[in-house]
């Protein structure tokens, strides 16, 4: 009786978790095939709804079949193949430089073989400058074409971390470059102070101090061309565009920040871009997902960097984009510290984040499901992968699309052998009488043991 009141329980326990069924999920999507009814791979992309719904890394995701059985899915990232681009300096020498009025000029010619150049970069130790730049272009025994009218060359170093030292050129087949930097010499304030006293009467009567300026010369190192090429392909994780629920902006003046909500469907975001008014513009800004910790709610760092917008003239450069690791979250908090520069004119956020997909075999002439949405059910064990793999190589799969969400209305489910075995209460007691019954053998089993006569 005690042996077999302990098997049945032991294999209680091992039974594996049986196929999940329809009824357990929340949520329910047609798979939108179109009119291909024929056996094929097919690949689903989610969508926010799916997002909001699910947990992460989808444990309660599966696909249904129109008889209602569980279909072995993949639910991989999506990606894409890229060129990747880099820049190579080119070969290159300077055959001439002379002064030109109040600048310099520069003739530079390419070598060999060398491909056309697509920029050039100076190179100078000096910071706080400003120069603007002519680039004019020519092949042997042509004369010279305009290819930059007014380039600009800076070091705002004094304002903000921010500089320039290159010139981009428009495409060309030009193998010779007269480079025209104007205003070659500026003004710069001496670190050292003019200093005139006059004295009446055995003491000081005035005392004059004035600022020295000195003349200062654009110093260059160098001066290279430079042009860009692309290499092999590589896969890059595809990214798309997320819509933002909601955003709204605070003002924490005491702390000389910005505080920006950002509202999601906890998409699986990879970054997230301001749009501003504002412009001439570097802070720095971090952001931040709320945790649980002990009962209170504390904001963490996923991600910082830098935030800047600067129009010039010709130049325009913009960074406002803060990249950091994939998140699902339903809120996010950016921080942008101020300092004492006026509050940045946000005008939106945009979010950016990775692209999810399920992909499964389709048989002919079937329909499928998706369904999602619990807090219960285990993740699947599919061998979707392995089987997937040599049947993809050289072949697109199918793409199908998703319908309107379907709510299914909560229900309480009939006593089953996968509720029972799957019942914290059930399993708890089969424990303790399981105990039990192992104690009483024992204590039996020594009791007889007393009972046997000594010899």
């Amino acid at each position: 009786m005690i042996r077999m009141i302990a098997w049945c329980l032991l294999l209680g326990f091992a039974l594996p978790s049986l196929a999940a069924e329809p009824s357990e999920f929340r949520f329910s999507k047609e798979i939108d095939r179109g009119k291909t009814r024929e056996e094929n791979i097919v690949a689903v992309t989610f969508d926010s709804d799916v997002y909001a719904g699910t947990r992460v890394g989808f444990p309660d995701l599966r696909i249904f079949n129109k008889e209602e059985q569980e279909v072995p899915c993949l639910v991989e990232k999506a990606t894409e193949t890229r060129m990747h681009t880099v820049r190579e300096t080119c070969n290159s020498r300077v055959l001439s430089l002379q002064e030109q009025g109040d600048g310099v000029e520069l003739i530079v010619q390419l070598e060999g073989e060398t491909p056309s150049a697509d920029g050039l970069a100076i190179y100078t130790p000096l910071t706080n400058f400003e120069r603007r730049v002519s680039v004019f272009g020519r092949t042997e025994g042509i004369g010279w074409k305009p290819l930059v009218a007014e380039g600009l060359v800076f070091d705002y170093s004094r304002y903000m971390d921010i500089g320039n030292r290159e010139v981009r050129l428009p495409k060309n087949d030009c193998r010779q470059f007269k480079v025209v930097i104007s205003d070659i010499a500026d003004s710069k304030e001496s670190p050292f102070l003019e200093m005139t006293r006059k004295y009446q009467g055995g003491s000081e009567s005035e005392r004059i101090e004035k600022t020295v300026l000195e003349r200062r010369a654009f110093r260059m190192d160098r001066i290279e061309l430079w042009h860009e090429k692309d290499e092999k392909f590589y896969e890059y994780e595809k990214k798309i565009e997320y819509p933002v629920a909601e955003f709204r902006v605070e003002e924490n003046a005491a702390e000389k920040e910005t505080l920006i909500y950002v509202n999601m469907r906890r998409e699986p975001l990879t970054g997230l871009t301001l749009e501003t008014a504002s412009r001439n513009f570097n802070r720095s800004a971090r952001v931040q997902i709320s945790e649980n910790r002990g009962g209170r709610i504390a904001w963490v760092d996923i991600g910082q960097g830098g935030l800047s917008r600067v129009k010039f003239g010709s130049y325009h450069n913009e960074t406002l984009e803060l990249s950091f690791p994939e998140q699902r979250e339903k809120e996010y908090r950016i921080v942008i510290r101020n300092h004492d520069n006026p509050p940045l004119k946000i005008t939106g956020v945009k979010a950016k984040g990775n692209i999810y997909r399920a992909v499964f075999l389709a048989e002919e002439n079937e329909t499928f499901r998706l369904g999602y949405g619990s807090d219960e059910v285990d993740p699947p064990n599919y061998d979707a992968a392995a089987v997937l793999a040599p049947l993809r190589q050289g072949q697109k799969a199918e793409e199908a699309r998703l319908g309107k969400e379907s709510d299914n209305a909560p229900v309480t489910p009939e006593p089953n052998f996968k509720s029972l075995i799957n019942n914290p209460l059930l399993l708890g007691g089969g424990v303790v009488l399981l105990v039990a019954v192992l104690g009483w053998a024992l204590f039996r089993a020594a009791h007889r043991i007393n009972e046997i006569p000594k010899e």
